[in-house]
């Protein structure tokens, strides 16, 4: 008996999934009411779109499915083909897809880039390295080519390491080398001296293993001679000041510095010699006179004040005839009613300098700044200066006169560079003697234009020198004369 196998899958129905896709649209229709609550429910139109969505691929996945097997289990529970509808798979709210929004910006990032053409890292070694070798090999040959130089005025040509060396040797000029001498300048040993005297481009050289370049200029000649090594013991040459002139003004002309003596013995020879390094500067004290013509002028001048009674009946005398005067203080005295001395003095059109600080005591004793130390010269007259500034309220005249009119050598190079001037004078009135008033204003009447007078107001009992005063300069006046100061004087010529 031929049985007959049947083949039990069921036969694909292609109308079946339009069925199916018109049902879906068809209930999903239905469960839609209306276009207004349609719009109430906007929101959720997403999650249903994505739901539907979804059934459908799931619906397609079952419809591409392969067949089943003959003997493959037939499905349950499958009553009837046409009456089957698919159902929608249902997710729980917070499963729902939300639905996708793209920015412009992860469009551009999503959208396929172009592919960069990468260049071998091997081909780029080959690249620099034949750069390299070009570059040495253009270098070499411009190394190889001769420069062109000047050499002692002639052009010249210079091959190999083109040196100074072979500058030398293509010139053909053979320097003769100096010689080795003693300090003395006599010759120890010849040509163990400099071996050639060389300069490339006004610049001195000895390296002749030194490169040269296009258009250098090259001077070379004989070495010269070179001096043995020598111990060295330096000495300074004190400046020395002369004098000229015999007038009362002492005026410093020149720098005042020590020159510098080198004495070399020479190490090889043993011999001694003796050289001056640096001149010195010396100085010229010229002592000089006011040329004033035919004009009747003459300085008072009074030292050792202020001085408590003297200075004032002194002040007083000279205002009542109109004389002006140049006081040289003691700057210790110009405190408490000693500035207010100088105050009026210098108000009154007197001349306020100094006679130093101390009046040279200690050291000095009372007389001479040649028997103090350089320093303690320097600070009498910087002390001076500075007691007068403080009650004047100004700069302090640099005109100056010493104690007992000494400003021998010594002196002046000490306080030499702070002065102007140093101020003797012409006539001794000899009041610090107190020879009597009348001896002192005959001194005064012997005045003659241009001469400078020594008094005092301070350093004692000075009335003899006030009662002077009251009969000299009636008649001086008398005579024609003007009492001027010594800045006054100093604005005549000179000679």
């Amino acid at each position: 008996m031929t049985h007959e196998r049947r083949d039990n899958r069921i036969p694909p129905d292609r109308n079946r999934d339009s069925r199916l896709r018109r049902s879906v649209r068809s209930e999903s229709a239905a469960r839609t009411p209306s276009r207004a609550a349609h719009s109430e429910r906007a929101s959720e139109t997403g999650s249903s779109a994505a739901r539907l969505s979804r059934g459908e691929r799931s619906a397609s996945s079952r419809r591409t499915a392969p067949a089943r097997h003959p003997t493959s289990p037939r499905p349950a529970a499958r009553t009837s083909r046409t009456s089957a509808k698919p159902q929608a798979r249902k997710h729980p709210a917070s499963e729902r897809p939300q639905p996708r929004t793209t920015s412009r910006a992860h469009q551009a990032a999503r959208a396929p880039q172009p592919k960069r053409r990468r260049i071998p890292f091997a081909a780029v070694g080959v690249a620099a390295t034949a750069i390299l070798v070009a570059v040495a090999g253009a270098f070499a040959f411009a190394q190889s080519l001769p420069v062109a130089i000047t050499f002692n005025g002639q052009p010249l040509e210079v091959g190999g390491a083109r040196t100074l060396a072979d500058a030398l040797d293509a010139s053909g000029f053979d320097p003769r080398p100096g010689d080795l001498v003693a300090v003395d300048g006599s010759v120890i040993e010849a040509g163990k001296g400099e071996p050639f005297h060389a300069a490339v481009n006004g610049q001195v050289t000895s390296d002749l293993t030194r490169t040269l370049a296009n258009g250098d200029v090259v001077e070379m000649g004989d070495g010269s001679p070179t001096e043995e090594p020598s111990d060295i013991v330096e000495e300074a040459i004190p400046y020395t000041i002369s004098s000229e002139g015999g007038g009362a003004i002492h005026l410093l002309e020149g720098q005042g510095a020590d020159g510098l003596r080198q004495i070399k013995t020479g190490r090889i020879s043993g011999i001694v010699a003796e050289a001056t390094v640096r001149e010195p500067q010396n100085v010229t004290r010229r002592n000089v006179s006011p040329d004033v013509g035919d004009e009747k002028v003459v300085a008072l001048t009074f030292d050792d004040g202020p001085w408590h009674d003297t200075t004032v009946e002194v002040l007083d005398v000279l205002r009542d005839h109109g004389a002006k005067a140049t006081f040289f203080t003691v700057g210790s005295r110009i405190e408490g009613e000693g500035i207010d001395l100088v105050k009026r003095a210098a108000s009154e059109g007197h001349q306020i300098c100094t006679h130093t600080y101390t009046h040279a005591s200690g050291s000095g004793k009372g007389v001479n700044l040649g028997f103090m130390a350089p320093d303690e010269q320097t600070a009498e007259i910087e002390q001076g200066f500075a007691a007068i500034e403080n009650a004047i309220g100004g700069e302090a005249s640099h005109i100056i006169r010493t104690p007992g009119g000494n400003y021998g050598d010594e002196v002046m190079r000490a306080i030499g560079p702070k002065v102007s001037a140093e101020i003797g004078w012409d006539i001794d009135s000899q009041d610090w003697r107190r020879p009597g008033s009348a001896a002192i204003a005959n001194q005064i009447k012997s005045a003659w234009p241009g001469a400078i007078i020594l008094m005092h107001d301070g350093g004692g009992d000075r009335s003899q020198t006030v009662e002077a005063l009251k009969d000299a300069l009636p008649y001086l006046k008398e005579q024609g004369y003007r009492f001027v100061t010594i800045d006054e004087l100093m604005s005549y010529p000179l000679a």
